[in-house]
């Protein structure tokens, strides 16, 4: 695509790979949990794992698979 055409541009700013468990809050937050992000309330884990099931299938979190993971930044 054209840089002209789009409506965003990213800067991919790292890559690594990593088991689906290990997700922290902050990437779990990062992926768009809907409640912020405390100490004592709930774990935006938790709430990642449920879409990832919904998404996936219901065993695929148990199944902890390799995943990518992609570090951006939006260039304004």
């Amino acid at each position: 695509m054209f840089r002209r055409d789009s409506r965003i541009t990213l800067k991919v700013t790292g890559v690594r790979v990593e088991r689906l468990q290990k997700i922290s809050r902050g990437d779990a937050m990062a992926e768009g949990c809907p409640f912020a992000n405390m100490a004592a309330g709930p774990d935006p884990r938790e709430w990642f794992a449920d879409l990832w099931r919904q998404i996936n299938g219901p065993e695929s979190w148990a199944e902890n698979p390799w995943v990518w993971v992609v570090d951006f930044r939006r260039i304004p």
